[in-house]
């Protein structure tokens, strides 16, 4: 809250600060069996048709594990919807992109 004079008022926050994760992909490709299906059982690791099951079953309010490289898991969601483009002629190649994710208490 701002008052005159320049004067701003901040009280103690009642549950835990909400940190936020900015995590950046690049790399991340679409595989298909044929022309038009989706496999998602290969190249699990940079294959993007996993990442976008995995947002589908959790969106922005269920929580999940995130295995932090120094802090250990942490109980996190998406704090933002995934967005993504697919590169023109780039044979299912995904442009870099970032995931933000929220710490859950």
């Amino acid at each position: 809250m701002t008052f005159g004079r320049g004067y701003t008022f901040v009280s103690k926050p009642k549950g835990p600060d909400q940190v936020a994760y900015t995590l950046s992909f690049r790399g991340l490709f679409f595989f298909f069996i044929d022309d038009c299906t989706l496999n998602d059982t290969i190249n699990t690791t940079i294959n993007m048709a996993v990442l976008e099951a995995f947002y589908a079953r959790h969106r922005l309010y269920e929580k999940f594990w995130y295995p932090h490289p120094t802090k250990g898991d942490l109980v996190v969601r998406f704090n933002k919807p995934l967005e993504y483009k697919v590169m023109e002629n780039g044979n299912g190649a995904v442009e870099p992109f970032t995931i933000e994710l929220l710490l859950q208490p």
